[in-house]
């Protein structure tokens, strides 16, 4: 494994700024090459804003992972404004000035968050693991050799030692069925394997906290099958985009016609 960069104090936004390849990029490139293309290296790219899921998310892991920077970077609208009167618009003008650039919660989810973050630490294994000497939000970047191209990642929490990495995940459900199906749905292992390489850890814990009550928790460590799964991913991944970069062609789903399509193996119609 390279030499990590780490980048000191980098904020959350800076850190999605740096042009370098994370398990999120890869996800779009399983798509197809082209959806990487249009999204991360077309000169006329649209800029992506954060989804409200995106912000609740970065909201949760400062709930929970950086509790000091929630005032500076969290604004939580407490009331709606008439805007039709003169009051109503001169009370929203304010909450927006004070809000730039922070991100806008309302009350009933900002409670949430801290419900949610509160359940964590209510959990035994939870604190017990976030209790560990280790870093935060902790940034790093490094040069793929195999492909020589720039990759990045930032764990949520990993010890001092770097021989345990965790995730913070937000869910629906928590239990072990249903959290293996988000796994398989939004590659969860492709992200356990790039830390854990990066890192050259040995272990990869996610704290999985539902988003509605009672906010249970599950804390559960990746298989080696996981990981495995994982790392074929990412050097599937790495290798297709090392061809695109040097050959320029970025692909859809496909040129030609294609195998006849048929109804899911599930439709029994």
């Amino acid at each position: 494994m390279p030499k990590l960069t780490y980048h000191p104090g980098l904020s959350n936004e800076a850190y999605h700024a740096l042009d370098a390849v994370s398990p999120s990029r890869l996800k779009l490139l399983n798509r197809s090459s082209l959806h990487y293309f249009d999204r991360f290296l077309a000169p006329d790219r649209e800029p992506q804003e954060p989804t409200p899921a995106m912000q609740f998310g970065t909201a949760f892991h400062t709930a929970v992972l950086e509790p000091d920077l929630w005032i500076s970077t969290v604004a939580v609208q407490t009331e709606k404004w008439n805007q039709r009167t003169t009051a109503g618009k001169a009370a929203a003008a304010q909450f927006e000035q004070e809000a730039a650039g922070k991100i806008i919660l309302t009350s009933d989810d900002a409670a949430k968050v801290q419900a949610m973050a509160a359940a964590v630490y209510a959990h035994p294994a939870a604190r017990f693991i976030l209790a560990m000497e280790g870093q935060r939000e902790a940034s790093y970047s490094w040069n793929d050799p195999a492909t020589w191209v720039n990759c990045k990642t930032r764990p949520d929490f990993h010890t001092a030692d770097r021989r345990f990495v965790v995730d913070l995940k937000s869910t629906t459900d928590a239990s072990r069925d249903a959290f293996t199906k988000s796994i398989a749905n939004y590659d969860y292992h492709v992200q356990t394997a790039w830390n854990l390489d990066a890192l050259e850890a040995e272990t990869f814990l996610t704290i999985a906290v539902e988003s509605q009550r009672p906010y249970a928790v599950a804390v559960y460590p990746a298989s080696p099958a996981l990981i495995a799964a994982g790392q074929r991913r990412i050097q599937t991944a790495m290798e297709q985009l090392a061809e695109c970069l040097a050959s320029g062609n970025w692909t859809g789903y496909g040129d030609q016609i294609q195998d006849p399509i048929d109804l899911p193996s599930w439709n029994h119609d």
